[in-house]
């Protein structure tokens, strides 16, 4: 029967013409259609797609920039300035400007920060996840965590520990911690629900077995959760430097709103920009070499 099957479904598939792709048996006895080499399996060329976003998107950027430059010539400088401008202002900032120093200082704010965050974040996370004690006394204490409105936290960073970098640290770890702990912490519960026969058939230890079957099937959680702290954290970290101390580039971006000095202030919002965007990068980069194999699970899909 399977070869009857075989021979009438290439037999179907040489009469239609062969759109697309040719036929081939698969080990069952089963006809599949295989796409034709340099092609998507639907007809297209592969790749088109992928280029058409790129041009797409370059095309979508240089009109913004171009029509950015155009309102230059109706708008005053002072509310809007324009690319020529903010182009010249980083160059300045840059050259001989407090823009390296700035961004420096920043940098390691924000890396500190997430790194602290990370460690506690993934530590409770876990021990939330693998203690059912732990998970009902410090869930009622994370959730109103995570509800406290992180620029609330600002005062009180400042009387604890002063105006310096401590401050804006620790400011920057506390809104970190929050969305790396809550995605940990479902990771653990969704390996618990499928593995947690896993480590007693194996006869390990609870320690062992958070360490070689949770934690490693919490990692693609881990690292949504460290998408989601670092977007919040660089906004936590431009909200430290403007309100404590006036310190790296939200320390800039304070003083430059205040004069009025709006190129200068663009550059330095770009600037910010792109330090987030490096540390995106960073982590990604990070993903694909340590953990390679999460691009195959659902989370790594979703990023």
């Amino acid at each position: 029967m399977h070869l009857l099957r075989a021979i009438r479904a290439r037999r179907e598939a040489a009469g239609s013409g062969g759109a697309g792709g040719h036929v081939q048996a698969d080990g069952a006895g089963a006809v599949v259609a295989a796409p034709v080499p340099g092609t998507d399996g639907r007809g297209g060329a592969r790749g088109t797609r992928g280029h058409g976003h790129v041009i797409a998107g370059t095309l979508a950027v240089g009109v913004f920039i171009g029509l950015w430059q155009l309102s230059g010539l109706f708008l005053d400088p002072i509310f809007v300035s324009t690319p020529a401008r903010v182009a010249k202002a980083l160059a300045t900032l840059i050259v001989s400007g407090p823009l390296p120093g700035a961004f420096l200082r920043s940098l390691l704010e924000m890396i500190g920060g997430f790194l602290i965050a990370t460690v506690a974040g993934v530590g409770v996370g876990l021990l939330m996840g693998r203690m059912r004690l732990a998970e009902k006394a410090l869930d009622p204490l994370v959730a109103f965590g995570n509800a406290t409105p992180s620029i609330a936290l600002l005062p009180v960073m400042e009387v604890w520990f002063g105006f310096g970098t401590a401050a804006r640290v620790a400011f920057i770890m506390v809104i970190c911690t929050w969305p790396i702990l809550v995605n940990t912490y479902a990771g653990v519960r969704a390996a618990r629900s499928l593995l947690t026969d896993v480590g007693k058939a194996f006869g390990m230890s609870g320690l062992k077995q958070t360490w070689s079957i949770y934690l490693p099937a919490t990692v693609p959680y881990i690292f949504v959760g460290a998408r989601i702290a670092l977007a919040v954290g660089a906004v936590g970290m431009i909200l430290g430097g403007q309100e404590i101390g006036q310190s790296g580039l939200g320390g800039l971006t304070e003083n430059f709103g205040s004069y009025s000095q709006t190129a200068d202030l663009v550059a330095t919002i770009v600037t910010t920009t792109a330090l987030a965007m490096l540390l995106f990068f960073g982590l990604r980069v990070l993903q694909r070499r340590a953990f390679p194999w999460i691009a195959a699970t659902s989370a790594g899909e979703r990023a």
